[in-house]
C-alpha cells in the first residue's frame, strides 16, 4: 500500500493513518485483554478520537479486528487489476500476491502485516463473534478476487473457466501456507513470497500447458 499512499492526499493520507492505528489498538487490547472485555469507546480512546468518529471506519468491534484482511484484500485485487493481460490468469494472481509480499517488506518502516494477522487469529481462534464474521470475510475475499478475474477474462463470475481458474488458485494457495518455511534471520514476508514462487513454478512443471 505504500506506493498508492505516496498519491494520495493529506486528507486521504490521515485518515489512512486513523484507520491503522485503530486496527493497531483493537489488536493490542483485544489480544491483552479480551475481545468481549475490550469496548469500542476503549479503541477509540486509545487513538484519540470519538466512538461515534470510530463508526465512520468501522462498523462493529469485529470488523476492525478483522481490518488486516481487507487491506490485504484490497492491495492484492489492485496489484493484480495492474498486471498485464496475458490470458494466464493463474500467474496473474502468483505475482499479484507475490507483489503484495515484495511490497510490504520494502516499506520503511517494513509493514506490521505479519504481525498483525498472528495476533489477528489468536483473537478469531478465542472469540466466536469474530470467528463467525471472519468466515464472511472469507467468502467477501473470494467474491473480490473472483469478480476480478471474471473482469479481467470478459467473462460472467460463474462461467465454468472462471470457477476452474479460482478453485486452482485456491488450492495453490493452500499448498504454499503448507510449505511457509518461517526463519527468524529474514523476514516472515519474504517466506511468504517464496513459498508462493516455488509452488506456482513446481505447479508449471506439473503442468506444462500453464505457463
Amino acid at each position: 500500500m505504500g506506493q498508492v499512499t505516496d498519491k494520495l492526499g493529506l486528507r486521504e493520507r490521515k485518515k489512512l493513518q486513523t484507520r491503522a492505528a485503530l486496527i493497531e489498538a483493537a489488536l493490542e487490547l483485544c489480544d491483552r485483554q479480551g475481545f468481549d472485555a475490550t469496548t469500542v469507546d476503549q479503541i477509540a480512546a486509545k487513538v484519540d478520537i470519538s466512538p461515534r468518529t470510530f463508526n465512520r471506519y468501522f462498523a462493529t468491534k469485529e470488523d476492525v479486528v478483522l481490518g488486516p484482511i481487507e487491506d490485504m484484500v484490497r492491495a492484492v485485487v489492485a496489484a493484480l487489476d495492474a498486471q498485464p493481460r496475458t490470458g494466464n490468469e493463474l500467474e496473474a494472481l502468483c505475482r499479484a500476491h507475490i507483489e503484495f509480499f515484495e511490497e510490504a517488506q520494502n516499506q520503511d518502516p517494513p509493514s506490521p502485516l505479519f504481525e498483525e494477522f498472528m495476533v489477528m487469529n489468536r483473537i478469531i481462534a478465542a472469540a466466536p463473534s469474530v470467528r463467525a464474521r471472519s468466515v464472511e470475510m472469507g467468502e467477501w475475499k473470494l467474491q473480490s478476487m473472483r469478480a476480478k478475474v471474471a473482469e479481467r477474462m470478459d467473462l460472467p463470475e460463474d462461467d465454468l473457466r472462471v470457477r476452474v481458474v479460482m478453485s486452482t488458485w485456491s488450492s495453490l494457495m493452500q499448498v504454499a501456507m503448507d510449505q511457509w518455511d518461517i526463519r527468524e534471520d529474514r523476514p516472515p514476508t519474504v517466506d511468504c513470497a517464496l513459498a508462493l514462487r516455488t509452488t506456482y513454478e513446481t505447479f508449471q512443471g506439473v503442468i506444462p500447458a500453464a505457463k
